[in-house]
């Protein structure tokens, strides 16, 4: 017999079927279900009932603790309606969703789940499918995200459905509405750049969302614009200020930041011109040196960023009347044109002798030169250089200055510098020697020998070697002038001289040339003269009549006088060539006998030089 509805109609056989085919197998395995079904069965009327129906069927949820309410209509055996039978409810998935004992249901989860209703032996079902749909994008945090300049931020968000329940799957994407103040990638991640504001705009499917974004400044630098390295005396305040510029971390200056001075000297006085940076990120600073001389520091850093900052350098120069300054060294010596085999050093205190660390030192060595100096004293008030001596002998001078001002209290050193080893030997003056042969050289001969730039070495050697006649010191030693005086007595022989000198060491050694003049004329010798010739007939040759000096020397150029006691004698007046000869010829006297032919000077004080005898024959 078929089964009735509500309506009166007849139920399908088709719908009961599978409705008791499923009470057959599912209910088996829900013994939820058959428990349902075993309470309904003694409620009054239960045996009555021959069909039961839940509306709706089928249905779907579009967000998580939405409600569905299921209706159920109870027939007896003619169809018709059983009012107050009591319904057993239960959910094959309840964590899909949940049903009471008045038929609501509750989605709990995404995915789908039967709902039994059962009464007097009999069952119904509905499927719930729970499928959420989004609704919005929750953004989590606060309401405006604040990220500092050059930073980064991770942003959170959730896809939901209508109840507020983050839907699964879901991606989200975002994006910058001014990629030059913050970017954001595809893993949510925000950089900031710039300081300013934006709007970070999420979006998922059909649903958005918007999170205000504020990047603000953050220091990142502090750069100083002017006053370092500035000097004053101690207790003074310094000529200009101190002035630094607060950068943020997009390079822009900033307005407003606090700065912290602190000194490395708790006497210096410092004066901050305005509370914060100005409008262009400028602070400038009044800084008055405390009493201690030498290098102060200035940090100014800002409040709370320790890693930021700068340093500020000052010279406070100390007074003239309350600094001394002392040498080290007893003495100083050394090689001309060269370094001190050893450092200059010295010492800087205040009057009372304690020492002045730090403080600021010029080297100045005016024939020579400083290299490697100290530019500061030490702990002790120590300072040391190299000091290469000019290349002039003698004593030489540097000096040392106290602070940075050219008037500042200066100390003179003094080193000795000594000639280096013997490099040259030269004679003093130009003059050309000339002298009689045999005969010391009126003027005395001066050598003088130096070292290598020119100053004159003492207590040297020298070797003299005439080629003719002698000096009257072979070795002299040379004296504080590097000098030597010798006198040259000639050889007898005529002509050139030589002098030569040299000193051990020295590769070159020099040859002074001296003229040897004849003496005056002495004697006169006949070449190519006959012993015998006829009387009054001149002799076959001329003869060559030389004068020459005591010593043997040819006299060039001396006059001579010719007489013959007879005959004819031409020239009877000449004048030696070069050799120091005359060419005559003589005519024999008309006498037979000996003939004379006498030779006297051409002077007045005419001198006889020599005479020439011939035996004449008729």
């Amino acid at each position: 017999m078929p089964r009735t509805r509500a309506d009166g109609k007849a139920a399908p056989q088709s719908w009961l079927a599978g409705a008791w085919k499923w009470g057959a197998g599912s209910l088996s395995a829900g013994a939820a279900a058959v428990s349902i079904i075993s309470a309904v069965r003694d409620v009054t009327g239960a045996g009555q009932v021959r069909w039961i129906g839940v509306s709706p069927a089928a249905d779907t949820v579009w967000a998580i603790g939405d409600t569905v309410q299921l209706a159920t209509t109870i027939t007896d055996g003619r169809g018709g309606v059983i009012p107050r039978i009591a319904v057993g409810w239960t959910s094959t998935d309840t964590s899909v969703a949940t049903v009471d004992t008045a038929g609501a249901v509750v989605a709990r989860a995404p995915g789908s789940t039967t709902i039994v209703a059962a009464a007097g032996g009999r069952i119904a079902q509905s499927r719930i499918l729970v499928r959420q749909r989004p609704a919005a994008i929750r953004l989590l945090g606060d309401t405006l995200l604040r990220v500092a300049e050059g930073g980064n931020a991770r942003l959170l968000a959730r896809v939901v459905d209508a109840r507020g329940h983050p839907v699964p799957g879901q991606t989200i994407s975002w994006r910058s509405s001014d990629s030059a103040i913050a970017s954001v990638d595809s893993t949510a991640r925000v950089s900031a750049a710039l300081a300013g504001r934006a709007v970070l705009a999420a979006s998922s499917g059909t649903v958005a969302a918007e999170l205000p974004l504020e990047v603000y400044a953050v220091p990142a630098s502090i750069t100083l614009l002017a006053g370092d390295n500035q000097r004053a005396t101690v207790g003074r305040r310094l000529p200009d200020p101190v002035g630094a510029q607060v950068v943020s971390r997009g390079g822009r200056p900033m307005s407003g930041v606090a700065l912290l001075l602190r000194s490395d000297d708790d006497t210096d006085s410092l004066a901050l011109a305005g509370d914060t940076s100005d409008a262009r990120g400028i602070a400038q600073v009044s800084w008055t040196l405390g009493g201690r001389p030498g290098r102060h520091r200035l940090r100014l850093g800002i409040a709370g960023e320790g890693s930021i900052g700068t340093t500020v350098a000052a010279d406070a120069d100390p007074v003239a009347e309350n600094t001394r300054i002392t040498t080290l060294d007893d003495s100083l010596s050394g090689v001309a044109g060269r370094a001190l085999s050893d450092s200059v050093r010295v010492r800087v205190t205040d009057s009372l002798g304690a020492p002045m660390p730090d403080v600021a030192i010029a080297w100045d060595a005016p024939a020579g030169s400083i290299a490697g100096g100290s530019a500061r004293t030490d702990a002790n008030g120590e300072a040391s250089a190299r000091w290469t001596l000019g290349l002039r002998a003698g004593a030489q001078r540097a000096s040392v200055r106290v602070g940075g001002s050219v008037a500042g209290p200066r100390f003179t050193l003094t080193a000795a510098a000594l000639p280096g080893p013997a490099a040259q030997i030269a004679r003093v003056g130009t003059a050309l020697l000339k002298g009689r042969a045999g005969q010391a050289l009126a003027s005395r001969i001066t050598l003088q020998v130096t070292d290598g730039a020119g100053n004159p070495v003492p207590g040297t050697r020298v070797s003299l070697r005439p080629s003719g006649g002698s000096v009257d010191a072979r070795t002299p030693e040379t004296d504080s002038l590097g000098r030597v005086s010798t006198v040259w007595t000639l050889g007898n022989a005529a002509g050139v001289q030589h002098l030569v000198a040299s000193v051990a060491g020295v590769d070159r050694s020099i040859e002074i040339p001296a003229e040897a003049r004849p003496g005056p004329a002495a004697k006169a010798a006949f070449e190519g003269a006959a012993t015998t010739a006829r009387a009054g007939r001149p002799l076959p040759h001329p003869m060559v009549v030389t004068i020459t000096d005591s010593l043997g020397n040819p006299v060039p150029g001396t006059p001579v006088r010719f007489a013959a006691r007879s005959g004819k004698v031409s020239p009877a007046r000449a004048r030696t060539d070069q050799k120091g000869a005359v060419a005559v010829r003589w005519t024999l006297g008309a006498a037979a006998g000996t003939q004379q032919l006498d030779v006297t000077t051409g002077d007045r004080q005419a001198r006889r030089l020599g005479e020439l005898r011939i035996k004449s024959r008729p």
